[in-house]
């Protein structure tokens, strides 16, 4: 009776968990500073979301890296595998919305 449901769906789930909080911050920053009355000369705050990329990289780097060790336990089961499988996905989700800040250099 004691398996912890909701710790191992919380460990599940926090790389798409980090995703989406990345992807909110990044379009939303970019959406409010490239309205009309929030112009900025230059666009979104490239180094701001720069920062915010790197630190969801490698926040989800790290909680797959720490998924990845429990891959040897007996009684792994589904949990274990959905870790590092959306761990996985979250990284490169993450390295996709942040290839906007190599392309677009300005507000259209």
């Amino acid at each position: 009776m004691h398996d912890h449901f909701f710790v191992r769906l919380a460990r599940a789930t926090a790389p798409l968990m980090i995703w989406a909080l990345h992807f909110a911050l990044c379009y939303g920053l970019a959406a409010a500073q490239c309205t009309p009355g929030g112009m900025r000369t230059g666009g979104p705050d490239r180094v701001l979301l720069g920062v915010a990329t790197v630190l969801a990289l490698g926040a989800c780097v790290w909680l797959g890296w720490r998924a990845r060790g429990g891959l040897r336990e007996p009684d792994l089961g589904l949990s274990g595998y959905a870790a590092v499988a959306s761990a996985l996905l979250a990284v490169i989700g993450i390295a996709w919305n942040g290839m906007p800040l190599l392309l677009v250099a300005g507000c259209a």
